[in-house]
């Protein structure tokens, strides 16, 4: 199963960039994020580990279910080790669509449920 179509490639990558280039606005101004780049490179990290556990789920719903929730909480963990400032409205909001729609692919949700609340702290 491919999940990684050019959808979620282009919002991981929107994610991602939003996240650097508001750090370096911040650097920019003499201010910190409260984030540093490796915390960008680990938040990509959890993202394509959660891709790939999503496509070798392979029509397993348990599977794909638990990619949603160790994704979900490698996040939290994630944020909470930046002071909660990595994970800010905008990021929050794709980040949700990107692992909804993805589970929605491997047969986890409806694609419209938020399957990520349950344990979502950000």
């Amino acid at each position: 199963m491919q999940v990684e179509t050019n959808d979620y490639v282009e919002l991981k990558s929107e994610i991602l960039d939003g996240m650097r280039s508001y750090m370096e606005e911040l650097k920019e101004d003499g201010s910190d994020a409260g984030y540093t780049a490796q915390d960008i490179d680990d938040c990509e990290g959890i993202i394509d580990r959660f891709l790939d556990a999503i496509a070798n789920a392979a029509g397993d719903n348990a599977r794909a279910s638990g990619a949603v929730k160790d994704a979900v909480l490698a996040l939290n963990a994630l944020n909470a080790r930046c002071g909660h400032s990595l994970i800010e409205t905008d990021q929050r909001e794709s980040l949700c669509e990107l692992i909804i729609g993805v589970a929605a692919t491997a047969g986890v949700g409806s694609g419209q449920d938020d399957i990520t609340e349950e344990w979502r702290e950000w």
